[in-house]
């Protein structure tokens, strides 16, 4: 029976095991269908593995709460519905809290019972699903075995694709790590499942070099994120045992510049009897991006423009060319795209078997940069050169070359 799917009835009487069978029957003809007493429960579920389990109220719900415990810690996957005789909230959350994923009334209609069960099915294949993605995930180290985390070494991919998506999104990215006096006490699968509890499913979490886990929190304020912090300490269980570095972040940033932020403000916290620091930007501590100013700086400044240019292509550079690789790769059938950066030149690059063009960002020195197109292959369009200011050289003005670029392409592409 292990080859179909089999949904467990668990009660002792036989009336209501009929009465809910009978009503179950309307599911889908690949269902098998099994009735169990309380003290034959184990043994079925142990024997069948089933993907749904509707747990009738007993008469002592203490045994009810105790057995969904069991069922919960033998079959994690199976989806456990509660149904209750009356409806009694403190009865339901610990029959929550103990392991059930939905509850229902004993006598509920037909149409609602089967909905609620084709829900937890549903519910069920897809924690079956990330169980083997998670499995394959560990298998490639990307994921840790023993937090279920993403490694530290993926860490930069994730988050610059996570910010590549939501290139409008804003919110706070948290670093977390042990305390000097914590690290006497300290537990990484504790550390990083008490993590895992405190925040959301759209969260992103990741191990950090070193003891360290990151989490991004999207359109979050500096509050909220205060208020995970406050959870996952509180959980933790050891008084100052943590340490954590807050920064605000957007869209348009990539990780490494996002990352060094975080890492500035736990270093802080660290040298502080505060819990937490919030990175904030000194006035004068960057380099400007007015062109009035670089315009009537003196060429003594070249270090200046250099730093100014740095940002640029941390700030700019990277994300924009990273997002739009990302949007046009799934758009250009047959066509290769590379980008790549260094100190002196950034480039973007599209190939197909008759046709090559790139992008480059060249560094002229001191408050201007250079954009040159080139393009090679059959009906090419004409190579162009622009020189323009640094200050002018934003994400959106980026983004329209860019995509002038990709656009002058395909139209010549064959």
């Amino acid at each position: 029976m292990n080859n179909k799917n089999n949904i467990l009835i668990i009660t002792d009487e036989t009336q209501l095991a009929q009465d809910l069978e009978s009503k179950v029957l309307l599911l889908r003809k690949n269902d098998y269908v099994v009735s169990a007493t309380y003290n034959s429960a184990l043994s079925k579920v142990e024997e069948l593995r089933p993907i749904a389990i509707l747990i009738c109220e007993n008469i002592a719900r203490d045994i009810t709460l105790g057995l969904i415990s069991q069922i919960k810690t033998l079959s994690p996957s199976s989806a456990i519905i509660l149904l209750y005789n009356e409806e009694n909230p403190e009865f339901i959350l610990s029959a929550y809290d103990n392991g059930a994923d939905d509850f229902c009334h004993s006598n509920a209609e037909n149409y609602e019972l089967v909905i609620r069960i084709i829900k937890n099915l549903k519910f069920a294949s897809q924690k079956i699903l990330n169980k083997r993605n998670s499995k394959v995930l560990v298998q490639n180290f990307i994921s840790d075995e023993l937090t279920g985390l993403y490694n530290w070494k993926f860490a930069g991919e994730i988050y610059d694709s996570e910010l590549a998506e939501n290139i409008k999104d804003s919110g706070i990215f948290l670093i977390i790590s042990p305390s000097e006096e914590g690290k006497k006490y300290f537990s990484m699968e504790k550390f990083a499942n008490v993590v895992k509890n405190a925040v959301r499913a759209d969260d992103v979490i990741t191990l950090g070099k070193g003891p360290k886990i990151y989490v991004m929190l999207p359109k979050s304020d500096e509050a909220g994120a205060l208020q995970v912090l406050e959870k996952i300490n509180k959980a933790y269980g050891i008084e100052c045992a943590l340490k954590s570095g807050l920064t605000y972040y957007e869209g348009k940033e990539n990780f490494k510049t996002i990352e060094k932020r975080g890492l500035n403000a736990l270093s802080e916290a660290m040298f502080s009897d505060r819990s937490y620091c919030v990175f904030t930007v000194e006035k004068n501590e960057e380099p400007t991006d007015n062109w009035e100013d670089l315009e009537n700086t003196s060429s003594k400044d070249f270090k200046l423009f250099k730093q100014t240019f740095y940002k640029k292509m941390d700030k700019v550079i990277t994300p924009v060319f990273f997002r739009l690789q990302k949007i046009y790769e799934e758009k250009l059938q047959g066509v290769r795209i590379n980008q790549f950066i260094n100190e002196n030149e950034c480039v973007f690059h599209l190939k197909n078997p008759n046709q090559e063009s790139r992008l480059k960002i060249i560094y002229a020195g001191f408050s201007k940069v250079v954009i040159h197109t080139a393009h090679e292959g059959f009906d090419s369009p004409e190579n162009t050169e622009q020189i323009i200011p640094l200050a002018k050289l934003t994400t959106e003005t980026l983004t329209a070359f860019v995509e002038d670029f990709i656009k002058n392409f395909m139209l010549t592409a064959v």
